[in-house]
């Protein structure tokens, strides 16, 4: 998906991938990371998540990349908060207490604007890429990373194999991530449900991985 035809989703209010709960794997899974509660999380292409607010009582300071002012407006207007706003190169930067969210495109991003990230949470980011832009992404989220810096990467895509969904890594997250991070398969399960990228279509079997990256030893 195109930067522009994002930005029009949200203006248009086309938004049916917005989940209206945080994600249930979220709560289940984020303590295999095993970060201390003032750990900065990332958390790409954020929308308006409800994840976010789940990690700030977790004690985190959350940091948002996201290209539509609308979707970073709706968020902190649920949070009944006035946020600063404050331009960072080609960003803009929206702050309230330790939610950070930034306002432009991901591949802009240096390490040095935002100091020291521990951890990047993903929930289907990288699924909702097209595959062409996918080495890159994992590219740049690994450049944004500290030293020992972690993932807990949450994919979600159409399959036709309900045993290899609950057993086996995909092989393209393999190929994208192991030269970098040691990989561990936490969950997987297939279900049939109408994809959110495409809710006019019927109901598809898919594949729901959740994944720890952690440092290679």
């Amino acid at each position: 998906m195109t930067n522009q035809r994002w930005r029009m989703r949200w203006k248009q209010n086309d938004i049916a991938f917005h989940q209206t709960d945080v994600h249930p794997l979220l709560p289940l899974h984020w303590h295999h990371l095993n970060l201390p509660q003032t750990a900065t999380v990332l958390v790409p292409m954020c929308g308006k998540s409800l994840d976010m607010q789940w990690l700030l009582d977790a004690g985190h300071r959350v940091i948002g990349i996201e290209l539509s002012h609308i979707a970073i407006q709706d968020c902190f207007h649920a949070l009944n908060v006035t946020p600063s706003r404050h331009r960072h190169g080609r960003f803009i930067r929206w702050q309230h207490g330790r939610l950070e969210l930034w306002c432009g495109d991901l591949f802009d991003l240096r390490r040095e604007d935002l100091g020291d990230i521990a951890a990047v949470y993903d929930c289907a980011a990288l699924t909702s890429l097209p595959a062409a832009s996918r080495g890159h992404y994992v590219r740049q989220l690994s450049s944004l990373l500290g030293v020992g810096g972690q993932m807990l990467l949450l994919t979600t895509e159409s399959t036709d194999d309900p045993d290899d969904a609950e057993h086996s890594p995909d092989p393209e997250v393999l190929a994208l991530y192991q030269s970098r991070f040691a990989i561990e398969l936490l969950f997987g399960h297939t279900c049939l449900k109408v994809d959110p990228e495409h809710p006019s279509l019927p109901a598809s079997l898919l594949a729901e991985k959740v994944y720890h990256l952690g440092p290679r030893v």
